[in-house]
């Protein structure tokens, strides 16, 4: 029997190479939206711990938590704010946001002529407002099974690996905050005030099959007409945003009608790499991390979302996003650290979000 690794498996071993292979991730569409309104970041330093037992790292350099994403779209624009609040140089965890409220009555010629020796009503009406309001919270990360939880670097073992494992810290921290961000996000826009189903369903549980619901022109021809009746503002252009999943893409793109009307423009692609298309009424993006869940009938019902100018209030406090240290480090040899934030998310007025739902493809 020849000398082999399997009889004489002592003078064999591994190594690793300091070559990172690359990670597929989606971009969290939203947390990015977000950063670039507020101008805000998970500020990662580049040792680890608390200060003055820093724990660095040595060896090669660890990949960033977005470099591997699939950058579907640059900066959406800060036009779908309403609102960016700071919450560092006044006090107050609340802040309140007017807009009017009007009444409607009468508005004939005849209701509103005044006749000959007809009196004027000296009672006053009352005129309205409305308040959203926004409130700055405390969020951290990453989460373990049933809370918060930090990570842990030794500092004897940190000078000894492949790859920096500060840096390797700080990827998986960076990657944590964005998807939490994103998470929130989604979340509100799911509190759309209401939601449009393709021609025949009026429910996710109508969707008995999977094909059976596609995303079509048609549908998005309903969510603009509903969109323009409540009077949504719109962007310079005239059109609004919508964010689909890849599925509600390809159903799209297999949608001969929406074939007819998109517009692509070649000029549009180095401000939105990811962008696919227009038509007169949308901007369509694509995420993928949008809603989806499993009907009574296991089909999935995806949730795309419909989005005008002003949806959105942001607001960021003294720590928009913090790596902070435990000060339980065992004399300096670890460093148990999390990130921290005070930020503030909400919606403006969840009529200016449409929910778009269709099924999932055979």
């Amino acid at each position: 029997m020849p000398i082999s690794r399997a009889e004489l498996s002592e003078e064999f071993f591994d190594r690793t190479s300091a070559i990172l292979l690359r990670q597929p991730e989606p971009q969290y569409l939203y947390a990015m939206m977000f950063k670039r309104a507020l101008g805000v970041s998970l500020n990662i330093p580049s040792m680890i711990g608390r200060t003055p037992y820093e724990i660095g790292g040595q060896g090669a350099p660890y990949t960033r938590a977005d470099a591997d994403r699939l950058m579907l779209s640059a900066d959406l624009g800060a036009e779908l704010f309403a609102a960016k609040a700071n919450f560092t140089g006044e006090p107050g965890h609340v802040i309140k946001f007017n807009r009017p409220r009007f009444t409607d009555s009468t508005y004939t010629q005849a209701a509103r002529e005044i006749g000959v020796n007809q009196s004027i009503s000296t009672t006053p009406l009352v005129a309205g407002s409305e308040q959203a309001l926004l409130q700055i919270r405390r969020y951290a990360g990453p989460y373990g099974s049933t809370a918060v939880q930090p990570y842990g670097l030794d500092a004897f073992d940190s000078t000894m690996g492949v790859h920096d494992l500060a840096q390797f810290v700080g990827t998986h921290m960076g990657r944590d905050y964005d998807k939490t961000l994103d998470s929130f996000w989604v979340s509100l826009a799911d509190n759309a005030s209401t939601t449009v189903y393709p021609l025949g369903i009026t429910a996710d549980n109508d969707i008995t099959a999977k094909g059976m619901a596609p995303f079509t022109y048609e549908q998005q021809s309903r969510v603009s007409k509903a969109q323009d009746e409540a009077n949504l503002p719109t962007l310079p252009d005239g059109r609004r945003i919508m964010v689909v999943t890849p599925t509600g893409k390809k159903q799209l793109k297999d949608d001969p009608q929406f074939a007819r009307y998109c517009e692509f423009h070649k000029e549009l692609n180095p401000m939105f790499p990811g962008w696919f298309g227009s038509t007169a009424e949308y901007h369509y993006f694509m995420s993928n991390t949008l809603t989806k869940s499993s009907n009574s009938s296991t089909v999935l019902v995806h949730k795309a979302h419909a989005i005008a100018p002003g949806a959105f209030l942001g607001g960021v406090g003294k720590k928009p996003g913090n790596v902070v240290a435990a000060s339980d480090d065992n004399y300096g040899e670890t460093a148990k650290v999390i990130w921290l934030a005070y930020l503030a998310l909400g919606l403006a007025d969840n009529r200016f979000v449409t929910k778009v739902a269709y099924g999932e493809d055979v």
